[in-house]
């Protein structure tokens, strides 16, 4: 027993003193390295609040520098006036599901619908919304400019891509179906549907005001309740 613990001993010192050689051999080529000089940061004088006067001077104040004239604008919703159920509504609405927030720029079903009323008017929503949805999906797959990015295009252009597109679709169908479809396809002097402004809003108060009114809650569930009672009274 006693010769064969201190093999092992032996063993254990033998890798212990190993271990510390190897150790002490890499400390000292650690400090045989020259270490580089730390670099110190270069401090930028900012003025943040300067900048800040500047950009609101340029963009954003009353009598802006660079006003909206200057720029294309995109992703700016046109002002739409209807009146349902004895209520006037400034804004337009897409026709959505349920996963969109609930404001008055979004028209989604009732979620459970309990009336008749309610069940009416979330099976018209939902008839309507696929029929736009179908109608896209037809258009798309046929004609790939509409199925690629447009926001390089003005809103004239993408105004005239879509009717083109539609003149063509219907000129499809009529030489494929042989069917006797009226052959009247501009609608550019039609006066079907509210009046559409393009007017801008003049402020970065005024478009704030407009961005709180397309998110009101209330809005919503009063612009619903209308549009219920609107379907019932002309489909029950």
């Amino acid at each position: 027993m006693s010769s064969s613990s201190s093999s092992s001993d032996g063993i254990e010192g033998e890798l212990i003193a190993a271990f510390q050689a190897e150790y002490e051999e890499e400390m000292l080529n650690e400090e045989e390295e020259p270490r580089r000089p730390r670099k110190r940061r270069e401090f930028i004088r900012r003025d943040r609040l300067g900048a800040h006067d500047r950009l609101f001077e340029d963009y954003f104040a009353d009598d802006c520098n660079y006003p909206p004239s200057y720029f294309r604008r995109r992703g700016e919703a046109p002002v739409v006036n209807f009146t349902v159920n004895r209520h006037e509504y400034n804004y337009g609405y897409y026709l959505a599901d349920g996963i969109y927030p609930s404001w008055p720029v979004f028209m989604k079903g009732v979620t459970l619908p309990q009336s008749e009323k309610q069940r009416m008017f979330t099976a018209a929503q939902s008839a309507w919304r696929k029929d736009v949805e179908c109608a896209f999906g037809v258009l798309k797959a046929r004609f790939n400019i509409l199925a690629v990015p447009g926001r390089s295009y003005s809103r004239r252009t993408l105004g005239l891509i879509m009717r083109a597109c539609v003149i063509l679709h219907n000129m499809i169908i009529d030489d494929e179906r042989g069917t006797n479809l009226e052959h009247n396809y501009e609608t550019v002097e039609s006066n079907v549907g509210p009046a559409i402004h393009h007017h801008a809003p003049p402020s970065l108060a005024a478009r704030i005001q407009m961005d709180n009114e397309m998110r009101a809650s209330p809005v919503y569930t009063q612009l619903q309740q209308d549009l219920i009672e609107h379907v019932w009274a002309h489909n029950a």
